[in-house]
């Protein structure tokens, strides 16, 4: 429909809109928190790393923090910090925690080993040796200070660095009491040995399958920087001639004890005074990744987490106790460990065993001249992280909750609207045609640019069709009685005039005047019938090319000839163009056009026949010199029945069926057909404008 749609946002385009603003809300959440975890992770990194320098800072150039430096020929002993006080009853259970960290020492061909572990707790050095024998060979009663037997002997240096030892032989599972040889001469100089039994030294000796376990606590201040281990097995109880040795020494026989590696008590000191801060660790590590010393504890306490069982399953809080895998570590061996023993500064995130908590280490190297004398490693879990993420997520949701709301709130104001525009144009609609299908109300358009916009406008649009179409209808009657009248009254008064006719020269005109009047009624009911069968005709019509300047030109020719005193004007051009029509039906159309502007023409008046052709269309133009057409048949003319002839006096009937088939046939070939008057009101133009399709040509010049 022409003029009917108005441009505007469509209701899909609307719908799409409040879509795509649904849809922002989750992606922009979405990415909002993405970027919030790549920043916090990539800051809390760099914060770790700068801890690690910060605390490797004061530890550089200081090699009497870092005295470890054994050389090949002896073995050092790592000194582990016991986190509880170990009861000195011969078994492993208070070992759990550190019996992964012990050390295996083995003799010349494998002849006897034992597992070995040092730790330290206040003033006490705790030893636990878990010694692989077969066959035990106890100590004989009457022979108490003997050591042909199996026996241990822990050796330490004094303040010259000369070995002292004390020997633990045992008479029976239990406890021990060491003892040391003493050498002196006389005057004589003959060499005697005395025999010393230590109290401060205590020893507690238990067989286990395979073996036995031998517990040794001694106060710190007994032991300088050096000890060392010695085992001698014994098999045979009748030769007692030793059968198997093994020592903590790299040689065969244990002449000078190994160094403990511990932390001194200023290196300790360095490193307390950068844990302070809440659920951080930090470790000291030698240039073997040893832990020299260690402060602070990843435990920290974490916000309480909000009552509200909707944010307990959308945020869940974060657990302050976890399963800690490095805690009470002798050493450490990451991946960050090993790049910063290698010079780099290195970060590494890893989980906790029981998945509970996130741990990101940051090792730093410390340096001594050019040389990497060890580490520093700083540790805290991403608790803190988490409670940020968790308040951005609880924020996040917040305000796409209120935001969902919001939309929720407008999607439905909207669909409340568009259900009351439907409404009220349901309502309209219905009001605008009565029972009996006759439109007796108005309907007014609505203005809004969208579909519903539209389908107002083309409802008014069909109603006003209705309308006028219902007012044909009611004009059909008075349109057929006035066309009807006239041949039967004619009939009827013949039938008359030869009734009462004496003879048959009497009846003979009004015989002849009957049979005038019963053919005319005939050609009404042809001209009836002459529309449904030229709508059934369009269904087998065929479109073929052909020139319509010469068709035109050809059908010019042959009406000036058939209507005598009319006079046609061939405006067609003289240049061939070629265009797909069904020539019968164009021909009948202009005969259509051409015996509608003759019945109209002023007398003597030519009529032009013309074609023109532009870009997209060529039009066929029929006009005369007449009257003017009234407004009040716009919109009407091309209708069936619909004729501006004067009744009265016409021999030939006219039922307006004569531009409604020029209509029918110029859609059946997808034209537009429309009357104008003239500009200068001198008459009338009939247009019937085509399409042009891509198979149709011109050729030469086309005249207008």
């Amino acid at each position: 429909m022409e003029g009917v749609k108005r441009r505007g946002f469509g209701l899909r385009a609307q719908l799409l809109l409040l879509s795509i603003a649904v849809l922002a809300v989750p992606y922009a959440g979405i990415g909002y928190v993405r970027e919030l975890e790549r920043y916090l992770r990539e800051s809390f990194a760099a914060s770790l790393s700068d801890a690690a320098r910060a605390v490797a800072g004061p530890l550089h150039d200081q090699s009497d923090l870092f005295p470890f430096s054994p050389s090949g020929s002896e073995r050092t002993l790592y000194v582990h910090r016991l986190r509880h006080p170990i009861n000195l009853d011969g078994y492993t259970d208070d070992w759990a925690d550190y019996l992964g960290w012990t050390e295996t020492f083995s003799g010349t061909e494998g002849s006897a080993a034992f597992w070995f572990i040092i730790g330290r707790y206040q003033d006490n050095y705790h030893l636990l040796m878990q010694a692989r024998d077969d066959r035990i060979v106890y100590q004989r009663a009457e022979e108490p200070d003997a050591v042909d037997n199996d026996h241990v002997v822990l050796v330490v240096g004094d303040e010259y660095g000369n070995p002292v030892r004390f020997h633990f032989s045992p008479a029976a599972p239990g406890t021990l009491r060491p003892f040391t040889f003493h050498i002196s001469v006389d005057e004589f100089r003959f060499e005697h040995q005395a025999t010393e039994y230590i109290t401060n030294i205590h020893g507690e000796m238990q067989p286990v399958p395979g073996g036995f376990n031998l517990e040794i606590t001694l106060p710190t201040s007994m032991v300088r920087e050096r000890l060392g281990v010695e085992w001698v097995d014994v098999d045979d109880k009748l030769a007692r001639t030793e059968a198997g040795y093994a020592s903590t020494s790299v040689g065969a026989k244990l002449e000078r004890p190994g160094l403990l590696v511990q932390a001194t008590s200023r290196l300790v000191q360095i490193i307390e005074r950068f844990a302070d801060v809440p659920g951080r660790r930090i470790w000291v590590l030698d240039n073997r990744g040893r832990v020299l010393a260690s402060a602070g504890s990843l435990e920290k306490s974490q916000a309480a987490p909000r009552s509200f069982g909707l944010y307990r399953w959308l945020a869940p809080a974060i657990p302050e106790s976890f399963a800690d895998d490095l805690a009470g570590s002798s050493r450490l061996g990451g991946a960050e460990v090993k790049r910063a023993l290698n010079g780099d500064v290195a970060t590494r995130w890893r989980n906790s065993p029981d998945g509970l908590a996130v741990i990101v280490s940051a090792a730093a190297p410390v340096r001594n001249q050019s040389a990497v004398q060890g580490a520093v490693v700083v540790e805290e879990t991403t608790g803190s992280l988490q409670v940020l993420q968790r308040e951005a997520m609880i924020s996040l949701f917040n305000k796409t909750l209120l935001v969902f709301l919001l939309l929720t709130a407008l999607v439905l104001a909207f669909a409340t609207r568009l259900s009351l525009r439907l409404r009220r144009l349901s309502a309209a609609a219905e009001a605008a045609i009565d029972l009996h299908g006759r439109v007796v109300g108005g309907f007014t358009p609505a203005a809004a640019g969208d579909e519903i916009g539209d389908l107002s406008r083309a409802f008014a649009a069909m109603l006003a069709r209705m309308q006028e179409y219902h007012r044909y209808l009611e004009s059909l009657a008075g349109r057929l009685s006035h066309e009807l009248r006239t041949p039967i009254a004619v009939v009827r008064s013949s039938l008359e005039h030869v009734t009462d006719a004496r003879s048959t020269a009497e009846q003979a005109p009004y015989l002849q005047r009957a049979r005038e009047g019963v053919e005319r009624l005939t050609l009404l009911v042809t001209r009836l019938s002459e529309a449904a069968r030229l709508e059934l005709a369009l269904q087998n019509a065929e479109l073929q090319p052909l020139d319509v300047r010469e068709m035109v030109r050809g059908c010019v020719a042959g009406y000036d000839a058939a209507f005598g005193n009319v006079v046609l004007e061939d405006r067609s051009g003289s240049a061939p163009f070629t265009f797909s029509i069904a020539p019968d039906l164009f021909e009948q159309m202009l005969d259509k056009l051409i015996a509608n502007a003759a019945d109209f023409r002023v007398p003597d008046a030519p009529i032009p026949v013309g074609l023109s052709l532009n870009d997209v269309s060529w039009t066929l133009t029929v006009a005369n010199r007449g009257p003017v057409l009234p407004v009040s048949i716009e919109g009407q003319l091309f209708n069936s029945m619909v004729s501006m002839r004067p009744g009265g006096g016409t021999r030939e009937p006219h039922l307006g069926l004569g531009l409604y088939i020029v209509r029918l046939i110029a859609e059946f070939h997808g034209a537009r057909v429309s009357a104008a008057n003239l500009p200068d009101g001198s008459g009338v133009c009939f247009s019937v404008t085509f399409p042009r399709n891509s198979h149709d040509g011109l050729s030469g010049q086309n005249a207008t």
